[in-house]
């Protein structure tokens, strides 16, 4: 369960996307980050958790939700990709992608942004 205070934070070089957010109380607080690789397509949207009842698939607030069915995963079904929305506060991102996985998991209190750049600058560092 995402949290709702802190904006997330992306970092997207064309293929790979790390996204770092915060993790609900309920959930155990604290941060994570995700690395999505062979991303085919990402966006932001502003649509933020009162109008995600205008969404064209079924979302979830402040919640990770795979889109089974829409047209763009169908588009790349050979690649067996798989399509996500993430629902934040203000705003909701969609990725298509191949592969995810869990990159980093702190229980510390600290901004998205600033754990990602921490993340990204001991990642090059090793």
């Amino acid at each position: 369960m995402i949290g709702t205070d802190e904006v997330p934070a992306v970092f997207f070089d064309g293929d790979k996307l790390l996204l770092c957010y915060e993790v609900a109380p309920i959930a155990g607080g604290g941060l994570a980050i995700l690395e999505f690789d062979d991303v085919l397509d990402f966006r932001v949207d502003p649509m933020n958790v009162d109008e995600l009842s205008e969404s064209p698939y079924p979302v979830s607030a402040w919640n990770i939700t795979e889109i089974c069915g829409s047209e763009k995963a169908a588009r790349w079904a050979a690649m067996d990709a798989r399509y996500w929305s993430l629902s934040f506060t203000d705003m909701t991102l969609t990725v298509l992608f191949d592969t995810v996985r869990l990159a980093g998991r702190s229980r510390e209190k600290c901004l998205p942004h600033t754990a990602l750049k921490h993340f990204i600058g001991s990642s090059l560092a090793a």
